[in-house]
């Protein structure tokens, strides 16, 4: 599929959407922060009675923090490990791939996955992130230190695989995990247990963006799924890509999505 720009999304396609689900890293975020036009975009999109649900590959208790400070309506972590939510009595609340002792189990695989991984690559070091993951492990392939060669990346994904683990890349991780979950397996749980949007229903009335490899179930499953434009360095890392995709990059990628689809509504 070819993506096409987001002014050739016909009007009547957008009109029921009322679900933004975003990843985070260089898709809500520029060199890593959050400016203030994207969080005016989110608080924009919650004025308007939208929900408004983050779906990321960091960790979840990096990730925890955005619920309240962010003021997300839910926010999923670990690509599908885990989600939390604000309930109406304004207790948090959460879910995850497994129990704490499988969890733990999980964990001691991983590490010692890791020192294998190690005498492959040396130069390839487990994310500064790391404890503060419950569910994966991810390895740091572009975050402190220079991008990695694609044939390096997959060459590591390969081996994760070969080791009978799950996979998956961001533009700067490489997760590794002993179950498989996913970014799109946890948003139709957290959709349907939680908003009680069952997911015929959200293949209408959510629209997801977001930009590198870990996000291809997302851009599979949601019919109305939005590129931000730095999505063009990855696109012969997965496929389907996205449907639509933006003329800005990261952040203001993001923003340019929210007013596109926001001004529609106000007029």
């Amino acid at each position: 599929m070819s993506m096409q720009p987001l002014r050739d999304w016909p009007r009547g396609q957008r009109r029921q959407l009322r679900v933004v689900l975003t990843d985070i890293d260089d898709t809500l975020t520029t060199n890593g922060r959050l400016s203030a036009e994207t969080l005016h975009a989110l608080d924009s999109a919650k004025q308007k009675g939208w929900i408004r649900i983050a779906v990321t590959g960091r960790p979840t208790f990096w990730t925890l923090p955005l619920l309240r400070l962010c003021n997300f309506d839910a926010v999923i972590a670990e690509n599908g490990a885990s989600a939390f939510w604000i309930n109406e009595s304004g207790q948090q609340q959460g879910m995850f791939y497994a129990d704490a002792e499988v969890r733990q189990q999980h964990r001691c695989q991983l590490e010692d996955f890791a020192l294998q991984l190690k005498a492959s690559f040396p130069e390839v070091k487990v994310a500064s992130d790391a404890p503060q993951r419950i569910g994966d492990l991810a390895f740091d392939i572009g975050e402190e230190i220079p991008a990695l060669p694609l044939a390096r990346v997959q060459a590591i994904v390969a081996l994760m695989r070969n080791h009978g683990l799950y996979a998956t890349t961001s533009s700067i991780h490489a997760h590794a995990s002993v179950d498989y979950f996913s970014k799109q397996t946890m948003t139709q749980r957290l959709l349907r247990d939680v908003f009680a949007i069952d997911d015929l229903a959200a293949q209408e009335c959510c629209v997801f963006v977001g930009d590198s490899p870990n996000d291809a179930s997302m851009f599979a499953h949601y019919p109305w799924s939005v590129g931000v434009a730095n999505v063009k360095k990855y696109l012969d890392r997965f496929e389907p890509h996205p449907r639509f995709v933006t003329e800005q990059a990261c952040g203001a990628g993001f923003v340019e999505l929210i007013n596109f689809l926001l001004d529609e509504q106000n007029e």
